[in-house]
């Protein structure tokens, strides 16, 4: 074999995906995997040449300072690998970790490789199979040097936007996978808004199959053009053998892998208001309870309304539109926060460059968050380039009195409206909370009027 360019450790799906998208941008690729099947689907496609049969071999096979890309399952067997291959490489070797890793196990990584003198980076990776292929967008993290010994093959490899490289270093530790945790997060949102405006559409509404992709084709060409869009579009095309939508037959109930939930415990630690993602992971978490919810539809009451919305595409469309604003504005918002916390100094600009192309939530709005001035004092729904949010407020308060009455549960769209409204009072009823808090437990609370903590003695014999 000749001395290659990068190894590609792991030959899963999305592994062989991009061994295969860096040997057609002309890198020499030493692929190994534990899995023999892996190994020999890899040589079947054509690759024979470049698979090898052990650890040993395939980082005997590397060019100096050797390169190694893990596209293992995230967890333990991460760990595992580092510790096969770290008396195997030297001073200055690089390895990089492309799965889904939790940011703080990355930064545990990191700190075990730098011990030993390997470069660690953390490489949050987003697109999907064909994205792997054909070019993801990817967010690196951790070791700098390590960056600027492979950042080159990465950015090659990677979806472009406008010249621009769908790729970049983000931040040292593990802010790469603390990104792409993020990026999951609104992902969830936005699916979630998507699910519930068809099914509004579909079940509230009672539009017709073809009915509902018009308005999604219409949404396409009117402002809400995106991947997510465009496969609601696939989505929708599809039929089954016998003809009928093949979406409808699909079982509700929803699966998840656990950004999700990482993003939530994140937003809680740092103290950052994210109701859209919370209810995105939520909602796939109850539907699991489908026994239960089939004995509610039949044993509880609805004083529901038949659903009515005047104008249902364009009013739609557009409180989808402001609710996928929020999403990003509220994963924006922990980014940001956590990048304060810990002395990241993560480029907003840069990671909605990263996002333009090749990853699962990159939209026309990307543009537009490119150009927004975002940090912990303004928000992204508070910068001058969403003003124009106001025009869209009206619909996403319709389309939320419409499904309310129609006993519709539409806690994706409700929750942003939620974000939207908190954000507009300037008096929030905590400080009834604060007066009860002291009132049972003496726990203080602090006055509009003057400096300072105050505990009252709310109880008296007074009788009423």
């Amino acid at each position: 074999m000749k001395m290659c360019d990068i190894a590609v450790y792991g030959l899963g799906v999305m592994g062989s995906s991009l061994a295969k998208n860096m040997i057609s941008h002309g890198y020499t690729v030493a692929a190994y995997s534990k899995s023999g099947t892996e190994r020999q689907r890899f040589s079947a496609e054509g690759h024979n040449d470049t698979v090898c049969s052990t650890a040993e071999e395939m980082v005997a096979s590397l060019k100096s300072p050797r390169c190694i890309f893990l596209m293992i399952t995230a967890g333990k067997p991460v760990d595992m690998v580092l510790e096969e291959l770290a008396p195997l490489l030297q001073p200055g070797d690089v390895v990089m970790d492309g799965g889904n890793s939790y940011y703080k196990d990355t930064q545990r990584r990191l700190a075990w490789c730098e011990e030993r003198g390997i470069c660690y980076l953390g490489v949050g990776v987003s697109g999907g199979e064909r994205g792997a292929l054909e070019g993801p967008s990817m967010m690196a993290g951790g070791s700098l040097e390590g960056w600027e010994k492979a950042g080159g093959i990465l950015q090659t490899i990677a979806a472009h936007a406008e010249g621009i490289p769908c790729c970049a270093y983000i931040a040292p530790g593990g802010a790469g996978h603390f990104v792409k945790m993020v990026h999951n997060g609104m992902e969830y949102a936005i699916l979630q808004l998507i699910a519930e405006s068809y099914h509004y559409m579909r079940f509230g509404l009672e539009l017709s199959r073809d009915e509902t992709l018009r308005c999604f084709e219409q949404w396409k060409r009117e402002g809400l053009d995106s991947y997510l869009i465009d496969i609601s579009i696939t989505v929708l095309k599809k039929m089954d053998e016998d003809g009928s939508p093949l979406v409808e037959k699909i079982l509700d109930v929803a699966e998840q892998k656990g950004t999700g939930k990482w993003t939530l415990l994140e937003s809680i630690e740092r103290e950052v208001y994210i109701p859209t993602i919370y209810e995105a992971v939520s909602a796939r978490n109850f539907s699991r309870k489908k026994k239960l919810r089939s004995q509610g539809c039949r044993q509880l009451y609805s004083s529901g309304k038949p659903a009515r919305l005047e104008q249902a595409p364009e009013t739609l469309g557009n409180a989808l539109l402001l609710g996928i604003i929020l999403s990003y504005s509220q994963g924006m918002e922990l980014i940001v926060k956590a990048s304060e916390m810990e002395q990241w100094n993560i480029d907003t600009a840069v990671l909605a460059d990263v996002w333009r192309d090749g990853c699962i939530i990159r939209s026309r709005l990307l543009g537009e968050i490119r150009q927004a001035e975002i940090s912990s004092e303004r928000p992204l729904l508070l910068d001058e380039i969403f003003s124009y949010i106001k025009e869209l407020e009206p619909a996403l308060r319709i389309v939320n009195e419409s499904a309310v009455e129609a006993g519709i549960a539409l806690p994706g769209l409700a929750s942003a409206l939620h974000y939207y409204d908190y954000y507009r009072m300037e008096q929030m009823p905590v400080n009834f909370i604060q007066a009860l808090r002291d009132c049972f437990g003496a726990h203080t609370y602090r006055r509009k009027d003057m400096e300072g903590v105050f505990h009252t003695k709310w109880e008296t014999d007074e009788r009423i």
